[in-house]
Formats: structure tokens, C-alpha cells, sequence
């Protein structure tokens, strides 16, 4: 079971709204952004804490979904996530930093809004770039 589901089990009788939102942070890297080789959803690593991105790394920006994902089962989590980290490997990155801010609107429904932010490790893209083959 991935740790995005784990986070919205208890949400699932009720209606989940998961409104992605890319990110953008401050390069922990000197150098310029730099256009990335894009990288297949399999080679896009997820990190839950900013501790767990291996330094160097670069921060790019990930495209917002179409619309607001409504997540109401795991086959739903599962997908989401999957397109999420497609979004971040079409413009290059290895992985994501992504956090959750829960609202509990108190009779029974939660809302959750996704905070993504794209990283590019240097060190981590020959295995990315295995990863999809």
C-alpha cells in the first residue's frame, strides 16, 4: 500500500479531493536551470521529507494536473500517483518532494491538498534513467 493512501484511508467513505499544486523552491545548486532529460513515471522517486532529497539537487517546477483528482479508493490513489510522477519526470525530475495539508471539515469528509515539488538529483539519475528501461 503506497504512503500517499495510507495518509487518506480514513477519507475514503467520504469524497477526497486531492487539488495538486506544483511548487517551486529556491535551487539548492549555484547552477543555472537547465532544461532535463525527461524521465518515465518509474524513474520519478517520491519523498515525503525534505531531509530524505539527496543534496545536490536542483528544484524544477511540475506541471498542475487538468483539474482537481478525486481520490475515493487505492486503484485511485495508485493512478494518481502514477500521473503525478509523470507530470515530474516529463520535465526531468528524479523526483518529488511532496506534502499534505488535511482539512477535516468535522462531519466526516477530509480534503486534501497536495504540494509537489519536482527535484532533479544529479547523483540520482543514472538510476531514474534504469528504472524505465
Amino acid at each position: 500500500m503506497s504512503h500517499s493512501f495510507l495518509s487518506i484511508r480514513s477519507a475514503v467513505v467520504a469524497a477526497v479531493v486531492l487539488a495538486a499544486s506544483a511548487a517551486v523552491g529556491t535551487a539548492q545548486s549555484s547552477t543555472p536551470a537547465a532544461k532535463r532529460t525527461p524521465i518515465c513515471a518509474k524513474g520519478v522517486k517520491v519523498y515525503t521529507e525534505r531531509s530524505q532529497v539527496p543534496v545536490p539537487f536542483d528544484t524544477l517546477e511540475v506541471p498542475r494536473p487538468d483539474a482537481p483528482i478525486r481520490v475515493t479508493n487505492e486503484q485511485e490513489a495508485e493512478a494518481a500517483e502514477l500521473a503525478m510522477r509523470a507530470r515530474a519526470g516529463s520535465v526531468g525530475a528524479t523526483g518529488v518532494l511532496v506534502t499534505d495539508e488535511i482539512q477535516d471539515s468535522g462531519d466526516g469528509e477530509r480534503r486534501m491538498r497536495r504540494n509537489v515539488l519536482g527535484v532533479f538529483v544529479p547523483a540520482d539519475s543514472a538510476r531514474a534513467q534504469q528504472a524505465c528501461k
